[in-house]
């Protein structure tokens, strides 16, 4: 099946998706990489030179105080740290709403992540991580990636560490493919949250399912 960006194949062995975000958008991780850079930034010019109340600004204060003073020192720390953090979480919503390609394939052994790293915007180079399957625990549909109330889903499962993938899932196809790893085997918790977000978005579909076709892949029909 092919349903915008994501092709997915489940069969009785396999869960294969397929998320190739570079077709319908082969620029938007350069914007992804000019909001990272560009927030902080805007943040640091904003802080810097827009005028209080009284006319002045914290550029000019930092410039009449002495280098080693709290006037200079506190604004200065003031401004690394929030640039700091801006770009941090800027660039976890980022990786989020625009992605890396990436292949996700699930047997009974393992589970097989490819991606292109988030700063080659031209494809050319895929990292691939292997995760035992018993390794592998609470496979689930959550955030991975949040920033001024917009949230963006995918899975995220805890194998040495915590993982995620397949950002821009919607409720259906996260469920079909979770139900996929559970007959495999996988270590998939119920979800009642989830169930309710299918239905809501199975309503705004008019109950269209037509993005699931789990033969694409089957090598019995290749």
């Amino acid at each position: 099946m092919a349903d915008g960006d994501f092709s997915i194949s489940i069969t009785e062995d396999v869960v294969e998706v397929r998320h190739t975000p570079s077709e319908s958008s082969p620029h938007g991780k350069a914007l992804g990489f000019v909001a990272v850079v560009g927030s902080p930034l805007l943040m640091t010019v904003g802080l810097l030179f827009l005028p209080d109340k009284h006319g002045s600004n914290m550029w000019s204060d930092m410039l009449k105080a002495s280098f080693d003073s709290s006037d200079f020192i506190v604004p200065l720390a003031l401004l690394a740290g929030g640039s700091a953090f801006l770009t941090w979480t800027t660039y976890l919503y980022a990786r989020a709403a625009w992605p890396s390609d990436e292949t996700f394939r699930c047997d009974r052994e393992a589970i097989t992540i490819s991606r292109v790293p988030w700063l080659d915007f031209r494809n050319h180079t895929w990292r691939t991580h292997i995760y035992p399957l018993r390794d592998a625990h609470r496979i689930r549909f959550a955030i991975i990636g949040i920033l001024k109330g917009t949230a963006f889903y995918g899975l995220r499962f805890d194998a040495r560490g915590r993982r995620w993938t397949l950002p821009g899932l919607e409720a259906p196809q996260a469920q079909a493919i979770l139900t996929g790893l559970k007959a495999l085997g996988a270590d998939v918790p119920d979800d009642p949250k989830l169930d309710k977000r299918v239905k809501e978005s199975l309503s705004l579909q008019d109950g269209d399912t037509s993005w699931l076709d789990r033969s694409w892949m089957d090598r019995d029909k290749q």
